[in-house]
């Protein structure tokens, strides 16, 4: 309790002087970003009242990121081993954008690493889905380096955002040695339908898709998917009790593009919801499925359909 009430502190003083300078970190980070990390670093503070691992966690990346802007010194992403978080400078806009990243102790630059780009979900962050337990666990059982853009929290990774993923791409591959046949793009909820949008922009950057909890948001998307990611793995994920993204959604969507022609290794957990501490068996096996390219099992039967899912975002 006593570390809590001293991370809570450091949470105060770190958000004192961020918003005592608010104007000026606004133009580095975009205005949106900007106020964002304030609401965050309040709800941390909330959340040390009753503290738990993953709020500690969550808590740890967001004041070690915004420290990082009252410095004005990004931290190197080359430096990261373990659970980190740095900034990203946009390509599009020249603003600096959050990522936070999971590097396994083992990580040796000789021997080129895997890498996995993964999407939260919709009013998520990159330092929530990077706190979750599991990730540590996939991450140092198949060696691969994990990071996380946050998107500017725009909906579906759209517009800068989307520039945003491939930023944080590109500053992985700077940073660290990266096998090009093994780059990987997975995402939740929100950042699962987003995999498809995002992964037909460069297909080619992309060893294979995984899809948790989310599916092809419109007819156009899938027409695109199935176009433009051709023989590109796809590794779909879903709850069968999933309150918020019916698992119907990401069925369909596996079906109508197994039935295209492309590879697809389709999970579901029989008590799973939509949290992803209850998917985490089918994700565990999925993520090492994908990385050893592995398809297990296709869509049941009743999900392959040559019409479109119209299906509607959200998570």
């Amino acid at each position: 309790m006593l570390a809590a009430v001293a991370l809570a502190a450091a949470l105060t003083h770190t958000r004192d002087a961020y918003l005592a300078d608010i104007a000026s970190f606004a133009k580095l980070t975009g205005r949106d970003v900007a106020y964002d990390y304030v609401f965050r670093l309040d709800a941390d503070i909330d959340a040390l009242a009753k503290p738990t691992p993953y709020a500690t966690s969550i808590a740890t990346l967001d004041n070690d990121v915004v420290s990082q802007l009252v410095a004005r010194t990004p931290r190197s992403l080359a430096t990261i081993r373990g659970l980190g978080e740095t900034l990203v400078r946009s390509s599009g806009d020249g603003t600096l954008q959050p990522i936070a990243a999971y590097v396994p102790a083992g990580y040796d630059p000789a021997h080129p690493a895997p890498l996995v780009v993964f999407l939260h979900g919709s009013g998520g962050t990159e330092s929530q889905l990077l706190s979750w337990t599991e990730v540590a666990h996939l991450a140092d059982s198949t060696g691969s380096i994990v990071i996380a853009p946050y998107g500017r929290g725009y909906q579906g990774f759209r517009h800068a955002a989307a520039s945003d993923v491939y930023d944080a791409l590109a500053a992985a591959k700077s940073a660290f040695s990266i096998d090009p046949r093994k780059q990987y793009l997975a995402g939740y909820s929100m950042g699962g339908f987003s995999v498809f949008e995002i992964g037909v922009a460069h297909p080619s950057e992309w060893a294979a898709l995984m899809c948790i909890s989310g599916g092809l948001s419109n007819r156009s998307d899938a027409i695109a998917a199935a176009r433009d990611l051709r023989g590109i793995p796809l590794y779909a994920l879903t709850g069968k009790n999933d309150p918020v993204i019916p698992t119907e959604f990401a069925t369909r969507s596996a079906g109508f593009l197994s039935f295209s022609g492309e590879p697809v290794s389709y999970y579901q957990q029989p008590d799973g919801t939509h949290q992803l501490d209850t998917l985490a068996p089918i994700v565990d096996q999925a993520w090492s499925d994908m990385h050893h390219g592995v398809l297990r099992q296709p869509p049941p039967d009743a999900a392959f359909d040559s019409t479109p899912p119209q299906l509607v975002s959200g998570g």
